[in-house]
């Protein structure tokens, strides 16, 4: 072989180098545990990917303070740090950003522009689902220079459809790309649950925080008959501390958790009825993905993409927020008939085999990026 045709054989073996600002587990929130399953999927054999660590130093703290804090201060320079250094010596050819926004988007607003400097394509992934309606609350200077930058990203990427026209009304449809989340469902096997005995056991998976929704589940738990209820997540401890007569008086039917390994989670989808979200605002919950994977019909409330995912009177029951009456009715409506409950499981199922699997989205993901390559 003739030095050359080394070299030419080199060059074909060189992957794609990729970089993720993204956070990383712990704590296990939506995002972390996307970024992990990309970095663990089919495309780390296309790609060479490295990761900038996004996720607050005070990783096991939960709160639902405002996410500008002083400590954060540090972080975004640390991370800006980090991201640096990766764009001198790494030298990425796609810097893909998962931003949560509200203040998090001045960090990442800067990272995109160091990006460009050095010739990396950028993709935006908004991982939120209130977009619009996050952007019309910044003060109006702040407000143009994003929108500026956003005309600028080269690929921006939309969690729910309400994002996705938002960005193609300011950025036109040629950047913007719907990217919906997605799990592996190879490892997941739905038990069968027709014959097991009462009460049915209701599932929630997600932070303890009262933006999740806790408190009007706990309401809709004391009217809903029949039923037990299982919360698992991290805690925000003054939060926890307001429920504590609601807990004391729901006694044994409700039993609320500290975080768990995504071993005992799977255990608990296998062992659970129903599933349960019923969230102020949402992205793209990568919870209501697992439970309807695992066959399990969700009552959830229509935020983000909730809606996109969960068809209401097929797949569960989607609810308004806030509202503990309509959640503890489609609660109990599923509880009190098991036909029900196993077809619109089934329905699950088959719906996330079809279009939220791993084969379905990453497909949809590579695309984005040779898009990239090619230009």
């Amino acid at each position: 072989m003739s030095a050359s045709q080394g070299r030419a054989g080199e060059r074909e073996k060189k992957r794609p180098r990729l970089l993720f600002l993204s956070p990383l587990p712990p704590p296990v929130g939506g995002i972390a545990v996307w970024t992990n399953a990309v970095v663990r999927s089919s495309l780390a054999q296309r790609f060479e990917i490295h990761v900038v660590d996004i996720s607050p130093s005070d990783k096991g703290a939960v709160s639902q303070r405002s996410s500008f804090r002083i400590g954060r201060v540090a972080d975004a320079a640390r991370i800006l740090r980090d991201l640096l250094r990766e764009l001198v010596f790494f030298r990425p050819q796609i810097v893909h950003i998962n931003t949560p926004y509200r203040w998090a988007l001045v960090r990442d607003c800067i990272a995109i522009a160091a990006a460009r400097v050095v010739g990396g394509r950028t993709i935006l992934h908004f991982r939120g689902g209130d977009l619009p309606e996050r952007v019309g609350t910044l003060p109006v200077p702040v407000r143009h220079v994003l929108l500026a930058v956003l005309r600028r990203v080269d690929r921006l990427l939309a969690l729910t459809q309400e994002t996705r026209l938002y960005l193609e009304s300011v950025a036109g449809k040629e950047s913007v790309r719907y990217l919906p989340n997605f799990i592996a469902i190879d490892e997941i096997d739905p038990p069968d649950r027709t014959s097991r005995e009462a009460p049915v056991r209701v599932l929630f998976v997600g932070w303890i925080v009262e933006a999740k929704g806790v408190r009007e589940l706990l309401a809709a738990a004391r009217e809903v008959r029949g039923a037990s209820f299982t919360l698992v997540g991290p805690q925000d401890p003054e939060f926890v501390t307001t429920l504590r007569g609601s807990l004391d008086a729901l006694g044994n039917r409700v039993e609320l958790l500290p975080p768990h390994s995504r071993d005992e989670i799977m255990k608990l989808y296998r062992a659970a009825d129903v599933f349960v979200l019923p969230t102020w605002r949402e992205g793209f919950p990568n919870v209501v993905l697992e439970a309807m994977a695992w066959g399990l019909p969700v009552v959830a409330t229509a935020v983000g993409a909730i809606p996109d995912v969960v068809r209401d009177g097929i797949d569960g029951v989607v609810v308004p927020p806030r509202d503990a009456q309509r959640l503890a009715a489609a609660i109990q409506r599923l509880v009190d008939d098991p036909g029900l409950r196993a077809a619109a499981g089934h329905r699950a199922r088959r719906r996330v085999e079809q279009l939220f699997s791993s084969d379905a989205v990453l497909g949809q993901l590579e695309a984005v990026y040779e898009e990239l390559l090619a230009r």
